[in-house]
Order: structure tokens, then C-alpha cells, then sequence
């Protein structure tokens, strides 16, 4: 009886490796050095194309993520709670700490693009680092960290690649039911867009200046996640001629007044200042959406919402498309939207004046609908 026994004991652990070693979608490889010996190691290929050895999701326990967009698909997936690094951008927001308060104690190893603090990266010992191709090379060069490619998307496809990140957010993690979950928001959100302004003529279309900046003259072209954006909500990117997808954030540029006055857009939206400044303004006051009172200050969410980011590319399209069009969007509510949107995404519980805050970030935007 005591040698049965002694022989169970003994072959126990084979046996759990065997059991632990099932992993259904993912290639199975060899323990690497410094993993538990229970620790299964699977083989994914990231959107770069790169074949990567890491721990299967139920083994992935700390998260370095160094591009700010893709933090918040963490939150959007449910794992927010792995994250043990990120960028310095996603600590600056209120809301989000407020929501998440363990977030102010997570170091931000990543400051700007391919600016990474190596040394607190390594101290904050992640299982796996994700990020852009510039931030993982840098990463790669001086580590033997894993690391997972997050590569963008062509011009003009910015809600397929969000999607597809979505989707390979929910294979790593072992959280598909999540990314499924938004893919699907995502598509009818859009839908419900489309089915009240597709019978909107070119000729109809408001033309929309997003003006950032102190000067509000930087702004995105037509080769931009922006410009997709906006013509999601059924409106024209007034900078679309502009060709910008090699400046900085994604496509940022700079024009002169000239231009806008040019332009001359029906909706101006600005992420600094205040809108009645501009009513006050000798040059600006000549455009249309001053003298119609229809220029808004950019709401800012857990992000701000001129980045692309799974936040900012649901909500903003929706927001804009209300503010441009408010009789076709009579049975909805921004408001309400809103905090729709952050429960049934992020399971944030946003009460009426943390919505109030994000709409109207200043105070100045006219939110009675």
C-alpha cells in the first residue's frame, strides 16, 4: 500500500503538466526560463505577423502596455487589473483614476513615442509588453521581454483595425466573449448612424473644422482616423483635401486661418479655450459656426476623445452626429448615451454629473437635449 502510494505521489505532477498542456487555439511550446513549471507556453502570432512565445491567458498575470489607445482596450476587455505599466498619457485623466484609483499607482514607463524607461519597465516585471512597432522595437533591443505588435490600420479602415485589435485583445487574454461584445456595440452604433443620414444629399452634409490646440489651428486631414470618424457621423471633414497621415498623433498638422476662413465649416470643435471666446473674436467670429453659435469644446471621457482610441472611435461619431443633427436623432438622448455607452462597454457607473463633466468639460457646451 505504501509503495502504491509513493508511486502516485511521484507521477502527480506529470500529470498536471499533461493536464495544464490542453490549450485549445494556441500552439503549445516549452516552458521558458523563469515560468512556473505548472506554467502552460503558447505560440500566437501578433498583428505584425511575428510569431510570440508567452504564458496562455489563464497564466498572464502582469501587462505592460505602452501605447495609450490600446490601455483602454485593456479596460474594454475586463483586464484591467493585470496592467502593472503604462503610459504616461492615461494617468493624466481624472476620470479614469476615478473609476480605477489602483491606476495612480501604476508606473508610466512609456512618456512619448519610443521613449521607454527601461529599467522601470523591467522593475515592473510584465509577463508581456504591447504597444506599436516603434515602442516594442525599443523594448526588444534591450530586453527579452515578450513582446506583442499592435500595427495601425490602412487610412480609411480605422474601425476594421479596431475591431481586429478587439479581437486579438480577446485571444491573448482569453476574454473573446468581451471583444465580441464591443465589436457588436461598435456595428450597431454605426448602423443606427447610418439609417438616420443616409438620405442626407452631399449637398447637406455639415462641414465639420476640429481645431485643436491653443490657436485651434492644428487639425486632422482626409487621409485620417478623424476623417473616418466624422463622415461616420454623417458629416464632411472640412480639412479633407489636406493630406496629414505623416504628422504627428495620428495625423495631426498645422493650417493657417486662411484656410479655415476658406473652409468657412457649419460645426468648429476645439479641445482648448471656450467656445464664446470665439464669438468674441474679430477673425473668427466671421465663420458660420461662430455666428450660429455651433462650435463645441471637444468632451474628454477617461481619454480625450481626439485620439484613436476604442472610446473616443464608439462615442465621438454618435456625439457629433447628435450635435450636427439633432431632428433626426429625436428618440435619443446624449446624455443618456453616454452613460450607456461607458456601462455597457467599461461597466463604469457614471453618475449625471460625471456625464456632465465629460460633455462639457468647460462648462460651455449647450447639452439641454
Amino acid at each position: 500500500m505504501r509503495s502504491r502510494l509513493f508511486l502516485e505521489l511521484l507521477l502527480f505532477p506529470a500529470f498536471l503538466s499533461v493536464q495544464f498542456g490542453c490549450s485549445s487555439g494556441y500552439a503549445r511550446s516549452s516552458q521558458q526560463p523563469g515560468t512556473s513549471a505548472r506554467t502552460t507556453m503558447v505560440t500566437i502570432t501578433d498583428m505584425a505577423g511575428r510569431r510570440v512565445t508567452l504564458p496562455s491567458p489563464e497564466y498572464i498575470k502582469r501587462v505592460a502596455i505602452q501605447t495609450s489607445p490600446q490601455v483602454l482596450e485593456a479596460y474594454a476587455i475586463g483586464i484591467q487589473d493585470k496592467l502593472c505599466a503604462v503610459t504616461n498619457s492615461v494617468k493624466m485623466w481624472k476620470a479614469l483614476i476615478k473609476v480605477d484609483p489602483r491606476l495612480a499607482n501604476i508606473p508610466a514607463t512609456r512618456s512619448t513615442n519610443a521613449q521607454i524607461n527601461i529599467e522601470a519597465l523591467l522593475q515592473a516585471n510584465p509577463d508581456v509588453c504591447i504597444g506599436g512597432d516603434l515602442d516594442m522595437q525599443v523594448i526588444e533591443s534591450a530586453t527579452s521581454l515578450p513582446t506583442l505588435h499592435i500595427t495601425q490600420g490602412k487610412p480609411g479602415a480605422f474601425f476594421e483595425q479596431l475591431k481586429k485589435e478587439m479581437s486579438f485583445f480577446g485571444l491573448v487574454f482569453g476574454k473573446t466573449a468581451r471583444a465580441r461584445a464591443f465589436n457588436e456595440y461598435l456595428d450597431n452604433l454605426q448602423a443606427t448612424i447610418r439609417s438616420a443620414t443616409a438620405d442626407l444629399k452631399p449637398e447637406k452634409k455639415l462641414k465639420v473644422f476640429m481645431g485643436y490646440d491653443a490657436d485651434h489651428l492644428t487639425t486632422y486631414g482626409g487621409n485620417t482616423f478623424m476623417n473616418e470618424w466624422i463622415e461616420a457621423a454623417g458629416c464632411l471633414n472640412a480639412a479633407k483635401a489636406i493630406s496629414s497621415l505623416g504628422g504627428k498623433e495620428g495625423g495631426l498638422t498645422n493650417v493657417s486661418m486662411e484656410q479655415v476662413l476658406a473652409w468657412d465649416p457649419d460645426i468648429i470643435v476645439i479641445d482648448s479655450g471656450n467656445p464664446p471666446d470665439l464669438y468674441k473674436d474679430a477673425v473668427w467670429s466671421k465663420l458660420s459656426a461662430v455666428k450660429n453659435r455651433t462650435a463645441y469644446r471637444l468632451p474628454v471621457g477617461v481619454f480625450i476623445w481626439n485620439r484613436p482610441s476604442c472610446e473616443a472611435g464608439a462615442i465621438l461619431p454618435e456625439w457629433l452626429a447628435l450635435m450636427a443633427y439633432p431632428d433626426r436623432f429625436k428618440n435619443m438622448d446624449i446624455k443618456s448615451e453616454v452613460k450607456r455607452f461607458y456601462k455597457d462597454v467599461f461597466h463604469f457607473e457614471f453618475t449625471d454629473e460625471d456625464v456632465r463633466h465629460i460633455l462639457s468639460p468647460d462648462g460651455s457646451n449647450d447639452m439641454k437635449r
